[in-house]
């Protein structure tokens, strides 16, 4: 008969010590051990034991454990249990925690106070200083009925390598809490050594290796999410490799989504989801998977800027705009997070948020107020018709810029565009003070003046603005057009002749700098109407010259009136057979009265 004996030891604290490995002997044996080991006691000082005292190996791997964060006085509770229960339940040749009385001197040296309960960056450079291999660390929050902790493990190298431990454990006792964390970082560990190859393989770009290393790590720990990485990290390595067009991109969604249900604060997850979602361009899972990636690590700043660039790229300004007001408004001293939320509101069409932002900007930093600010400001006031303001803008920029003509010409549109006539005028004019070869203040000037009624400052103006560029005679012929049907409406509707009379010339000068038949059929319509509202002048004039002048009138009909009739066949007959009738008469009287 045979029979396992642990020589008076606790089971669990000899299998550590003697490495897992149980002592077998004869039941014959087990009487003489007995008798050997009480002989042991009673013959051997316990000062020979106490100078013997076991220490750590070449390989003995050391796990940092800090207060955790949260309730001060639970936190650091829960971490001395932690601490102890490993010190205790662990071969000091397998694993060692690093002592408290280290702990608290490190962190001192670091200008820390004892027992601080520190970020998972400030964590890590701790653990560079004690050597630290792999560390647990929490949270822990006070409850009406006791407290609320979660634990995870993480690799000192790299933060983001973490393994959840325990998840909203409420309890009373840390030191049940610990066993239950302890146990669970002890199965956790299972995964390590074979992650290790995982990661072994993946340096020498073996992603296939490392793949079938990941799978066996995983068999020994189901939840395993270290090594769950590293597994997603090999097949995305595919990407660049000949298996490229592999379907790699959907194992990683598979895996990192068996991830994110483990762990929804694994930040390497996410980020390795979303570059599969991209490869796949799977616009739809896209921006929930950035919005994910942001709350796996919801203190890190500089992330949620890259999320909210992300997800303008995306056309998600719904979603980016409250993450870049939060920024902004969580810290109104930071620039970059100012100027994000800006640009995030002009996107969003947010135009009166959007200029009172930028406004606020250039009060922090006056360097921020340059051409491209003032473009900006004045063309989201334009988008809000708020016209008079954007003259203002422009104003601001003119003096800032007083050489550059181009906000002198933008304040002078927007002057025009509110009403403000005679502003935009003498803002024109001072452009052209400023340089009188400005292209396009001539054009302007044009516009202006025909809104004000001077028709004769209007053609002259289009006419320098021709002069200035010929390229230009489409655009001041086009202008002139439009002024010379607005006054013959104009005309038409008070069936004044005098406003016909008014219409011709402008239709002319159009005609002359770009022709067309339109031009054309309006001048012989408005010629038409000056000559037959002036019948009953004609009947009873005696006067040389009021017969010229229709003569003239009647000329322009038969001149422009065939050109122009493709515009409405129907008017240029009726028109042209009314010119007709007029004939007669009008020479008649030329020959009679103009001797």
């Amino acid at each position: 008969m045979t029979g396992t004996v642990y020589l008076g030891y606790n089971p669990a604290t000899l299998w550590q010590r003697f490495g897992g490995v149980p002592v077998t002997v004869t039941h014959r044996s087990m009487v003489l051990v007995a008798s050997f080991a009480a002989l042991v006691a009673t013959a051997i000082p316990a000062v020979v034991f106490a100078q013997r005292p076991q220490v750590p190996g070449p390989d003995t791997k050391r796990v940092l454990v800090t207060a955790f964060r949260g309730d001060v006085e639970g936190g650091v509770k829960a971490a001395n249990e932690i601490r102890d229960r490993i010190k205790n339940e662990y071969n000091i040749r397998t694993l060692m925690p690093t002592s408290k009385k280290d702990i608290d001197t490190t962190l001192v040296r670091g200008g820390f106070p004892i027992d601080s309960a520190l970020s998972p960056n400030d964590i890590k450079e701790l653990a560079r200083q004690v050597r630290g291999d792999e560390v647990i660390d929490g949270t822990v929050q006070k409850t009406a009925t006791g407290y609320r902790i979660n634990a995870r493990m993480f690799l000192a190298r790299d933060v983001s390598l973490s393994q959840p431990l325990i998840a909203n454990l409420d309890t009373k006792d840390f030191g049940d809490a610990a066993k239950l964390i302890v146990d669970e970082y002890d199965r956790a560990r299972k995964q390590l050594p074979d992650n290790q190859v995982c990661e072994n393989f993946l340096r020498a770009s073996n992603p296939g290796s490392a793949i079938v290393a990941a799978r066996k790590s995983i068999s020994t720990y189901p939840n395993a999410t270290i090594t769950r990485l590293c597994m997603a990290s090999a097949f995305a390595g595919m990407k660049t490799t000949a298996d490229s067009t592999g379907p790699w991109k959907d194992s990683v969604i598979a895996i990192t989504r068996d991830i994110i249900k483990i762990d929804s604060a694994s930040r390497i997850a996410f980020e390795l989801l979303y570059d599969a979602y991209k490869a796949k361009r799977d616009s739809t899972n896209l921006a929930p998977t950035l919005i994910g990636l942001m709350h796996s690590d919801s203190l890190n700043l500089p992330l949620k800027v890259r999320v909210v660039t992300e997800l303008v790229l995306l056309h998600r300004i719904d979603l980016a705009l409250p993450i870049a007001r939060q920024l902004a408004e969580g810290d109104a001293t930071n620039l970059e997070f100012a100027r994000q939320y800006w640009l995030v509101l002009r996107a969003a069409h947010n135009y009166k948020d959007a200029v009172k932002t930028g406004i606020e900007i250039a009060k922090m930093d006056s360097a921020f107020a340059d051409s491209g600010y003032f473009d900006r400001q004045i063309e989201d006031l334009v988008a809000d018709t708020a016209y008079a303001k954007a003259a203002l803008m422009a104003e601001q920029a003119s003096a800032k810029y007083p050489t550059n003509t181009h906000y002198v010409l933008v304040k002078a549109q927007n002057e025009r565009r509110s009403g403000q006539l005679p502003a935009a005028k003498a803002s024109l004019e001072r452009a052209l003070t400023i340089d009188p070869k400005v292209n396009g203040a001539n054009y302007l000037l044009a516009q202006v003046s025909g809104d004000l009624g001077n028709v004769d400052d209007a053609i002259k103006f289009a006419k320098a603005d021709v002069a200035m560029d010929p390229a230009n005679k489409p655009r001041a012929g086009a202008l002139l057009l439009g002024l010379g049907n607005a006054t013959y409406k104009a005309a038409d509707a008070a069936k004044s002749v005098e406003g016909f009379k008014k219409a011709i010339p402008i239709l002319q000068a159009s005609d002359e700098m770009a022709p067309s038949a339109n031009a054309k059929f309006l001048l012989g319509v408005s010629a038409y109407q000056a000559l037959s509202g002036s019948n009953d002048l004609l009947r009873t004039s005696h006067s040389c010259d009021d017969f010229k002048a229709a003569n003239d009138l009647l000329t322009l009909v038969n001149i422009n009136m065939p050109a122009g009739g493709s515009v409405d066949a129907n008017t240029a007959k009726l028109i042209l057979g009314g010119a007709a009738q007029y004939g007669p008469f009008i020479d008649a009287s030329v020959k009679r009265l103009c001797k």
